[in-house]
């Protein structure tokens, strides 16, 4: 087994949890006059396939993504329903996160991951089926989760 997580040497993302989207991003976009990039929700729960903590779970969220040249840095407002985001929200408030990492092979870094102590607590496919994101718990390490995420066009391009 690959002895390291990355396969670039990029942080893909920030993740910060907000209990109002849409004051969030008005205050972003004042402080730095960026417009989000893409504003979104959920996948349909047969779409998303998600998992909470071992268990299919319907999980809604509501986001904003703005990018910079180095970084996305994402806003997400969780729905009511158990989620690592309503869990952190309900405990600590808003705040930081995840940082993300991009792979090419979700299940060889889950493994990784997981061999290393760090267990995958929240999984859910993108829209359209194209991607999914993997939540590692990694908050005793170093206070936030780690993300993977995988798209389907970068697995068949690496075939």
């Amino acid at each position: 087994m690959d002895k390291r997580l990355l396969e670039e040497d990029v942080v893909l993302q920030l993740c910060f949890i907000t209990d109002d989207l849409e004051k969030s991003v008005a205050w972003f976009t004042d402080l730095t006059g960026k417009e989000p990039a893409h504003i979104g929700g959920s996948a349909a729960p047969e779409v998303a396939q998600a998992t909470y903590m071992g268990e299919p779970a319907i999980i809604n969220f509501r986001l904003a993504l703005f990018s910079f040249g180095n970084i996305d840095l994402e806003f997400l407002e969780p729905g009511p329903e158990p989620s690592t985001w309503r869990d952190q929200l309900n405990e600590k408030g808003p705040g930081f996160h995840h940082f993300a990492f991009r792979t090419h092979d979700m299940k060889k870094r889950r493994e990784y991951l997981e061999s290393k102590g760090l267990p995958m607590i929240q999984h859910g496919e993108f829209e359209g089926q194209d991607g999914r994101y993997e939540y590692f718990d990694s908050t005793a390490q170093m206070g936030a989760i780690i993300e993977l995420l995988e798209w389907d066009k970068d697995k068949q391009s690496k075939a």
